[in-house]
């Protein structure tokens, strides 16, 4: 470990991602920053700062990518891979700028690391190779704590934590009630959501198997839930008339989607972002990977299962399945709903 080149007082700001799954595997190596200084800006989308916020009070919002608001820094951890967020670092003055070495940007860093790559052989049970020059995929968690080590700081409890609110749970609280449901009573929580079009999402009628399976099995209510712009999919899998199946109408916003995944039993997903708020508040998930590489979260996984579906094309990443025919978006239709089921129900124990 380097030693620490932080002075005391000096004044840290980050730039955290934009994506909720990476913002949770972040949050260890914020708050060993947060530990070291008593105080952080952070930078990113507001609504994922926010949330940051509410379990991590020192953490000051700044806004994203304006070089304005991030000067008066003394340090800049990029947690992005962007040249935008490097270049605005440079254009803010700030003296000491850290971040991977990729795309281009890295004359415009002051330490960086340079990711590793794969070697171009087939991964094993995991299709095809990358094309060079792909990035090895591994835990953006594990990456971002490498990166502080460029600081000389100390990543010492690895695992997301985030603490729901106060006020979260009384939301959260008063939504299952409104549903029926006891508040302090057993649930399953399912998000059914993804963007409409995703390969990276598992149809309506899949998922609509896949709750038949699990009501039948375990008798407990199952509550759906989807992010914004989702709604589609999540009352297509409602409109079933499944008994025991109760819709979250509106939408939660990440705050009560946090408490109701402390609530829940168990978590039933597709690979996004709330299956990592389930592990921050150490709530058992089953998650089915289809384009997405199960490498980028292999970590912490002591309650989780993963349902895949292996294919020779995948894992590809792809939003859109390029291929046509029977071939068609394989890897999330292939998976037995059943098998979904069993992996929610295992941890059900």
């Amino acid at each position: 470990m380097t030693p620490s080149v932080l002075r005391p007082g000096a004044r840290i700001l980050v730039r955290a991602p934009s994506w909720l799954g990476d913002l949770v595997q972040a949050e260890p190596a914020l708050r060993a920053l947060l530990a070291h200084t008593g105080e952080l800006s952070v930078a990113g989308p507001p609504r994922l700062v926010r949330l940051l916020a509410e379990t991590h009070p020192g953490v000051r919002p700044v806004a994203s990518d304006d070089a304005r608001a991030w000067r008066g820094h003394d340090v800049c951890v990029l947690l992005t891979g962007s040249f935008r967020s490097a270049w605005c670092a440079w254009r803010a003055g700030i003296a000491e700028r850290v971040g991977w070495a990729r795309d281009g940007r890295g004359w415009l860093l002051t330490r960086s690391a340079r990711p590793a790559r794969e070697a171009g052989r087939v991964p094993i049970g995991l299709g095809h190779a990358g094309a060079w020059p792909r990035f090895l995929p591994r835990p953006f968690g594990t990456s971002c704590v490498e990166l502080l080590g460029l600081l000389g700081v100390s990543v010492r409890d690895p695992r997301p934590r985030l603490v729901p609110s106060a006020e979260a749970r009384r939301t959260r609280d008063r939504r299952l009630a409104g549903l029926g449901l006891d508040p302090r009573g057993a649930f399953v929580l399912v998000n059914v959501g993804g963007r409409p079009g995703s390969a990276k999402a598992l149809p309506a009628s899949a998922w609509i198997q896949t709750l038949r399976h699990l009501r039948e099995s375990c008798g407990l209510p199952l509550v759906v839930v989807c992010g914004p712009g989702e709604e589609q999919r999540a009352t297509q899998v409602c409109a079933a008339g499944l008994p025991g199946v109760h819709a979250c109408a509106p939408v939660p916003d990440l705050a009560e989607l946090l408490a109701l995944c402390e609530a829940a039993r168990v978590l039933v997903t597709a690979d996004s972002g709330p299956r990592h708020l389930a592990v921050a508040v150490d709530t058992p998930v089953a998650v089915v990977c289809g384009p997405t590489d199960p490498r980028h979260t292999a970590d912490h996984l002591g309650a989780t299962r993963v349902v895949r579906q292996p294919v020779e094309c995948g894992p590809c990443h792809r939003e859109r399945c390029p291929l046509e025919g029977p071939e068609r978006d394989a890897c999330m239709l292939g998976v037995p709903p059943r098998a979904l089921a069993g992996a929610a129900l295992e941890l059900l124990g």
